[in-house]
């Protein structure tokens, strides 16, 4: 594969550095596990009238959950199956034991959707003064595309959680640095993208990624990406530039599509991929975000991205069934 940073290798934590904190004896194979396990309420799904509601009581246009007010708590944000806005921050609440360890002190950015999934969507990163979530830390970057500075949510609090959702986030992406090591990266994700939409075809990249990793002394771990899409991550010590973590990762990217070539591609545009499996390396650069586990996405359903043992990657399994109501 050519040269390859050892260092990298050597410094890999252990696997169980990466569970601590995260699944928390949480079994996904249990499309109904509760998330009590971990002092988390089971988020329940219920009828009303009106719409899906999360937990039991019947809120008004505006309601606090959390500690922060939330308004218009009654707004449909996924038509089809009634899930309101205030359905999402309660998620959220309910979620965040598990969620915020993997959002603490990283910038962030969210998938903003103020009229729902079906209405338009966009990425923000800037949240200026004055329009910043009330009581969300705040780290300013400068855009090296715009030369401009940019005003990052800093992940990590419940408060700045569900200010993001107050103000119509949906879904949470966060970078693979933190706040004081901005530069040093302290995981590697690989986002393997089925240009099929089979999830089969992710779970036979996932596969060949794994075995490769696995030659290389990296203990990798797989997450849906709340679509049909697999997240693997290997969780690192700090110490590596993100140059250093993104080469590499391309380094492994084209050794998997050499394995794999009618399989796995490495190509940008979407009209050179086919059918093939797109495997990304470039989320570990500088400034670029990936969903964490527990994160909404804005997919019918609401699906969550939700970490997995290898032995759950198979054909079998459909990410879909991974959802706000089923965690």
């Amino acid at each position: 594969m050519g040269p390859r940073p050892q260092a990298l290798v050597r410094t890999a934590h252990d696997p169980g550095d990466y569970r601590r904190g995260t699944r928390s004896g949480v079994t996904s194979s249990n499309p109904d596990r509760q998330a009590g396990a971990a002092g988390v309420p089971r988020v329940r799904r219920r009828q009303a009238a009106g719409g899906v509601h999360v937990g039991t009581a019947r809120v008004s246009d505006g309601a606090t959950i959390g500690g922060v007010t939330i308004s218009n708590v009654n707004k449909v944000w996924w038509p089809d199956e009634g899930i309101t806005k205030g359905d999402v921050a309660r998620y959220y609440h309910a979620i965040s034991p598990l969620l915020l360890p993997w959002m603490r002190d990283r910038p962030l950015t969210a998938e903003r959707c103020p009229d729902g999934m079906l209405g338009g969507c966009f990425y923000r990163k800037n949240f200026p003064e004055g329009n910043i979530p009330v009581g969300a830390p705040r780290l300013r970057l400068r855009a090296a595309s715009t030369g401009k500075d940019v005003n990052y949510v800093v992940g990590g609090t419940l408060e700045a959680l569900l200010g993001l959702v107050r103000v119509g986030c949906i879904s949470m992406h966060v970078m693979n640095s933190r706040v004081g090591s901005m530069h040093d990266a302290d995981w590697l994700a690989f986002d393997l993208d089925p240009s099929s939409g089979e999830f089969s075809d992710t779970v036979r990249a996932g596969s060949v990624l794994r075995g490769i990793l696995d030659e290389h002394g990296l203990a990798s771990f797989p997450k849906t990406s709340g679509s049909r899409g697999l997240h693997v991550f290997v969780p690192l010590r700090t110490g590596h530039s993100q140059e250093d973590v993104t080469a590499f990762a391309v380094l492994i990217g084209e050794e998997l599509a050499r394995r794999a070539p009618d399989l796995v591609t490495m190509a940008h545009r979407k009209s050179a991929r086919g059918a093939r499996v797109y495997a990304d390396p470039f989320r570990n650069a500088f400034l670029q975000t990936i969903a964490p586990p527990y994160s909404v996405r804005r997919r019918p359903g609401a699906t969550v991205s939700v970490p997995l043992a290898w032995d759950e990657v198979t054909a079998k399994l459909d990410p879909r069934r991974f959802t706000m109501y089923t965690l």
